[in-house]
């Protein structure tokens, strides 16, 4: 058992804070790879048309019925597998290390190693899941892509985590 009183309660409430979100955001996942093909592609119409009208505002009809299905299938795979995923792998990696340090089970390299391997789990369950959903499909093409994303959020946070540990060495010398 936590002894919360010998605990900072700002840090507890930021470790909250972060592992509710990053189970929020995870959640948020499943359940747009849960969504049929219809409604996958309803939402995503949505950043397509966001970013169509960005790009056409400064380039007029860069973005026309030419090239319209190559740009929204680079923005299905950039926003929804590539992106998502980044941001599953700052949020879940932030939560990881947030809570080991908390619990004083503080691990550099385990935690590391743990939220890869739930990044790689939730990759592939994302794509399992799709295989049995009407008119979507499940690919391991797409389970790279969200795993690339994955490592670079989780390397970003493993970089912030390396660098705030050797400013702390430095000033503690």
């Amino acid at each position: 058992m936590i002894d919360f009183k010998k605990k900072d309660k700002k840090y507890l409430i930021l470790t909250i804070l972060v592992t509710a979100l990053a189970i929020a955001f995870n959640i948020f996942i499943v359940v747009q790879a849960s969504l049929n093909g219809s409604m996958s592609t309803s939402s995503s119409g949505i950043a397509v048309n966001f970013f169509k009208s960005i790009i056409n505002a400064f380039h007029k009809d860069a973005i026309n019925e030419s090239n319209i299905d190559t740009f929204r299938h680079v923005i299905r795979k950039l926003i929804g597998h590539f992106s998502f995923f980044m941001i599953s792998g700052l949020l879940s990696s932030l939560a990881i290390h947030l809570s080991s340090v908390y619990l004083n089970k503080y691990k550099y390299w385990y935690g590391i190693v743990f939220s890869l391997c739930f990044g790689l789990f939730l990759a592939g369950l994302t794509e399992l899941i799709q295989s049995f959903i009407p008119s979507r499909s499940g690919q391991i093409s797409d389970v790279l892509i969200d795993f690339s994303g994955y490592i670079l959020g989780t390397g970003i946070i493993v970089l912030i985590v390396f660098l705030v540990i050797r400013h702390h060495k430095k000033k503690v010398q």
